[in-house]
């Protein structure tokens, strides 16, 4: 088995090719990791691959966490045991909850293939967000000390101010990391696409967007940060977007990516609003959350959620030019975002048209 010792702050780190056998995670991590390895040259173009000199690396850390990190022209893209093991934990919590039927009705012999099926979805996802900020440049800039961490990473920086900036900056690159991964899933789904079974492409979808809701959730939850306070806070308190925000602004390249392929018409509008009807549905009827608030797509639709969506896809656009500079592949600039309707008050309540 390969391994190889980076240093990160001070701190070496034991990167290892596979888990060792004794984790009960073991087997099906590392054979999720082999058919993910074995895909990513087809991300971009093959000779650009070759250049970014990439490989994907497992660590032995309880804590969940992925990085990416770059030195010597190599990069790497790290993933600790403890996320391997979250995500698997996810997926079984998820696929096994007694009153999932409520909304999705799974056949006791099709859920180990639904299992597998997300944690290999849920892999791909982490993967390609660490994979968007290498080939976007996000290192290569090297403004982030070679290495961006999912786990919040409090800082030493004693100037509220700059702090702040730190943490916008970081935000930005969080969207533009996970609109990476949202166009690898959406690719991944136009793979499996079937022009004459809407209901099928309508199940493929969902299994993205619970991928998405379930890496986002987790991210959200196990790393350290609290969301609680989100909407009295200033947005720049926080170095990663709230999870809701990130489902936002995901259905937004979803609705991107699937338009440019099938139009913007009837059946793309059915598809992404398939996924979002089954992640609300999900969190009321299974989860119990009475209200709207509590859900995580609730705080997207206040005047602040479409604030801070708006925020990050406009305030990405100016920098795409500067990254560029460090990039692997070109940056699409798209334009900005000049409104978007929101629906909910502070409270989580539906608020009038009028006041919209």
């Amino acid at each position: 088995m390969k391994k190889e010792i980076i240093t990160r702050a001070g701190i070496p780190i034991e990167l290892c090719e596979y888990l060792d056998d004794f984790y009960l995670i073991s087997e099906m991590a590392n054979k999720t990791l082999d058919e993910l390895r074995s895909g990513l040259p087809i991300w971009i173009p093959a000779e650009i691959y070759r250049q970014m000199n990439l490989s994907v690396w497992v660590y032995s850390d309880i804590r969940v966490n992925a990085f990416c990190y770059y030195k010597d022209e190599k990069n790497y893209i790290a993933l600790s045991l403890g996320l391997l093991t979250e995500f698997w934990n996810e997926v079984n919590d998820f696929v096994n909850q007694e009153n999932l039927a409520l909304v999705i009705k799974l056949s006791e012999s099709n859920k180990p293939y639904v299992i597998d099926t997300l944690y290999f979805c849920m892999l791909n996802f982490a993967i390609a967000h660490e994979f968007g900020h290498i080939v976007h440049g996000h290192l290569r800039e090297g403004k982030c000390e070679n290495g961006i961490d999912e786990m919040l990473c409090i800082s030493n920086d004693s100037d509220h101010k700059n702090k702040k900036m730190k943490n916008w900056m970081t935000q930005l690159k969080e969207y533009d990391a996970d609109s990476f991964a949202v166009s690898i899933q959406s690719r991944m789904f136009l793979k499996y696409w079937k022009n004459d079974d809407m209901q099928w492409n309508l199940c493929v979808f969902d299994r993205m967007f619970i991928t998405n809701y379930l890496c986002f959730r987790t991210f959200a939850e196990k790393t350290g940060r609290n969301f609680d306070t989100y909407i009295t806070k200033n947005i720049a308190e926080y170095d990663h977007p709230h999870p809701g925000i990130r489902m936002y602004y995901s259905c937004i390249h979803y609705l991107d990516w699937l338009g440019r392929v099938f139009g913007f018409g009837e059946n793309t509008i059915k598809i992404l609003l398939s996924g979002v009807h089954l992640i609300v549905t999900y969190e009321k009827n299974v989860l119990e959350k009475e209200k709207v608030k509590e859900s995580y797509f609730s705080i997207a639709y206040t005047k602040k959620g479409v604030q801070h969506v708006m925020n990050l896809h406009n305030g990405w656009q100016e920098w795409t030019e500067h990254f560029n500079q460090y990039a692997y592949i070109p940056i699409e600039k798209n334009e900005n975002i000049d409104s978007i309707m929101f629906s909910l008050d502070e409270k989580g309540e539906f608020i009038n048209k009028e006041e919209n």
